[in-house]
């Protein structure tokens, strides 16, 4: 047994078992700090800013630079709007991974392991009391999926980097429930997560080059995989679902070498035809972190 799958043995033994997860809410707030007005901060004080669930706003994809930039992606034009700098007070700590929910709130990973709520509408912040697991679950992607087809309830997964597999956060009270090991050729690979409206979750595989696959969200197996000829993930990498594509961001010129400068490349993966397309390179920042919420439409969008 390799020892990434080891690790997730032990991790499933160890876990806390969870309630189903649901839609997070601006009510749902255990873990708000006591005396506070729900644990919110921004840089004035004031609340965070929830949108309304799947607002036009929330089916744009949002992604975060290595210098805290915010910005959000349409897909269709391929336009980056500079939504400001990401100030919650970590400390110190930069973010590394994002998923976004239906309220527009991306749970944003840090280097510390610390998982932070933000508004994406006016970048407000909530600190959470997740605490990263001992053993697994320390660094990991994680995408927002429904659990149906077209449904409005949602589960945020999570993919453990050191190769242990798929887990689920719930979202109320925090637990982490392990699911499975990846199977076949990415058991024990690291990979980004991206889920949709219709049910389904999908990773980012970081092997050379590149694969995208679907992933079952009931065992973490993997269903199917994609090589992405050309596409390697470099020293940052990042993942979305938009309209029946896949747009991935990466900072790493061909075979695998880091790229020292001029930003992320935004490279399409279109299922539909097998095509692999990059459609901006090097956009003068380095993206570290995407989210796009199950309000993203799930169909070729023209």
């Amino acid at each position: 047994m390799a020892p990434a799958v080891v690790l997730a043995v032990a991790f499933a033994l160890t876990s806390v078992s969870c309630a189903k997860s649901t839609r997070s809410g601006i009510e749902d707030t255990p873990d708000a700090p006591a005396g506070s007005s729900g644990g919110f901060v921004s840089g004035d004080g004031g609340p965070i800013v929830k949108a309304p669930e799947c607002a036009d706003d929330n089916k744009d994809v949002f992604v975060i630079a290595e210098d805290r930039s915010f910005y959000s992606f349409h897909p269709p034009t391929l336009e980056f709007k500079n939504k400001g700098l990401l100030n919650c007070p970590t400390g110190g700590a930069t973010p590394t991974s994002m998923a976004v929910d239906r309220d527009g709130i991306a749970w944003v990973r840090h280097t510390d392991g610390a998982v932070w709520k933000v508004s994406t509408k006016d970048l407000s912040c909530e600190a959470t009391k997740y605490q990263p697991q001992a053993e697994a679950f320390t660094k990991f992607g994680m995408g927002f999926a429904t659990e149906t087809k077209g449904g409005s309830t949602e589960v945020l997964y999570l993919s453990d980097s050191n190769g242990a597999g798929l887990a689920k956060l719930n979202t109320t009270t925090l637990a982490l429930n392990f699911i499975g090991p990846y199977t076949g050729d990415l058991a024990g690979t690291t990979s980004e997560l991206t889920g949709t409206g219709d049910g389904k979750l999908y990773g980012f595989f970081v092997t050379s080059p590149a694969q995208v696959g679907e992933i079952s969200k009931a065992t973490g197996d993997i269903i199917n995989a994609k090589p992405l000829a050309g596409v390697y993930a470099g020293t940052a990498w990042a993942f979305s679902a938009y309209g029946g594509d896949f747009y991935i961001y990466t900072s790493a010129d061909g075979g695998n070498l880091p790229r020292n400068g001029g930003g992320s490349d935004v490279t399409r993966y279109r299922p539909s035809d097998g095509s692999v397309t990059v459609l901006k390179s090097k956009i003068g920042f380095k993206i570290v972190g995407a989210g796009v919420s199950t309000c993203a439409p799930t169909t070729l969008v023209k």
